[in-house]
């Protein structure tokens, strides 16, 4: 018993530590960092990688919404790589291409060096790109009219790679609606230490990466292959001494489209499992934390069942809290009482579910592809 306790009882010490300092550190003021204010006429010309396959559902949504972009469009490369989709996809680009006249489609039909699914397009992508900054992101995700402003101005004192924050869109549903508050509770955790100077890594669909020092990497055809692919590149970017930027605000906002199936939303948390064992010792100990909360909460309520109900509220309430405050900061609506405490039982179940579904001897799949062990088959 006294063992027990003494473990869970640490396990709750350094939760609240870190939930704690990441509610501190998100209120932090960023507002001294050096940014560039540019003119129209000194922005600089840059480029939109976006890989697609099989996105007929999606990718007019996106696409609309690039169109939307407030950048100069003589200043603006749209690249699409077409990854061997088997739907609409490519008659949907050549549409969209054909009345935007700096858009290209280009046909993927090999990989290139040590490229594989996404990183292989993007790999294929930088070589016909011809701005000084390479913009990233996914065709399920609709970006702010001032995306790319917004990231391209922190491009400053040998900054390389710069990542903005993403979230889901919610149709209405409860599940989609919980989907946007789990993205956005686990996303701040990336700012918080951010604004500390602890990097993570960029988020793959909200990004952009200085030409130069996308180069330097030697490209994706020269990072070794990984389900994350943006850590990798982030990982390569940083080693070569470039500094890095995680920015928190409206308009850097991506939203993503939810996951209408549970199952298809435990294969993504799966890959991205998969992908987070390239991370730093201190995520991996951020991950398998919060893995044992729960565990360490129902052993502690077999002994202490008052102290476990009130070491439970604390954890909400601090959650809440911070999670309101996010919602704040990228300009969203307040989530309701009712919703976060749906969210509570929702990310511990959701929790719960993932870690089964990880040890779980099957693959995971995404986009019609087969993910095992960090490897593309």
């Amino acid at each position: 018993m006294h063992l027990v306790v003494l473990v869970c009882c640490i396990v709750f010490s350094i939760f609240f530590g870190i939930q704690i300092f990441s509610l501190i550190s998100i209120n932090k003021s960023t507002d001294k960092r050096k940014v560039k204010n540019y003119t129209n006429a000194d922005l600089p010309k840059v480029s939109l990688l976006l890989a697609a396959r099989n996105e007929e559902v999606l990718l007019p949504r996106s696409l609309e919404a690039i169109s939307q972009l407030k950048y100069p469009q003589d200043k603006l490369e749209i690249l699409i790589g077409n990854d061997g989709s088997t739907d609409n996809t490519q008659i949907i680009a050549e549409k969209y291409c054909k009345t935007h006249s700096n858009a290209r489609i280009i046909n993927i039909t090999k990989n290139l060096g040590k490229g594989r699914g996404k990183a292989n397009v993007l790999a294929h992508l930088a070589h016909e790109a011809k701005g000084k900054v390479f913009f990233i992101t996914d065709v399920d995700v609709r970006l702010h009219p001032g995306w790319i402003e917004s990231l391209v101005r922190e491009f400053n004192d040998n900054i390389g790679i710069v990542s903005g924050t993403s979230t889901c869109e919610s149709n209405g549903t409860l599940f989609s609606r919980m989907q946007s508050i789990d993205w956005l509770h686990f996303m701040g955790y990336i700012q918080s230490f951010a604004n500390v100077g602890v990097a993570c890594t960029s988020v793959g669909n909200n990004m952009a990466v200085l030409a130069d020092a996308y180069w330097e990497t030697g490209g994706y055809e020269n990072i070794d292959f990984s389900i994350t692919e943006d850590y990798k590149l982030f990982e390569a970017v940083t080693n070569n001494g470039w500094g890095w930027r995680t920015i928190l605000s409206p308009e850097s906002l991506g939203m993503a489209w939810y996951i209408d199936n549970p199952i298809e939303m435990l294969h993504q948390r799966k890959r991205w499992l998969i992908g987070a064992r390239d991370l730093p010792l201190n995520w991996k100990f951020m991950i398998v934390l919060y893995g044992l909360f729960l565990p360490a909460l129902v052993l502690f309520a077999l002994y202490f069942p008052k102290v476990s109900l009130a070491i439970w509220l604390t954890k909400f309430i601090i959650q809440s809290v911070y999670i309101t405050t996010l919602a704040g900061k990228v300009g969203l609506k307040a989530f309701s009482f009712i919703q976060l405490l749906v969210y509570e039982f929702y990310v511990m179940s959701n929790t719960f579910a993932t870690g089964i579904f990880y040890f779980l001897p099957i693959p995971s799949l995404w986009k019609g592809r087969i993910y095992r062990n960090n490897d593309l088959t």
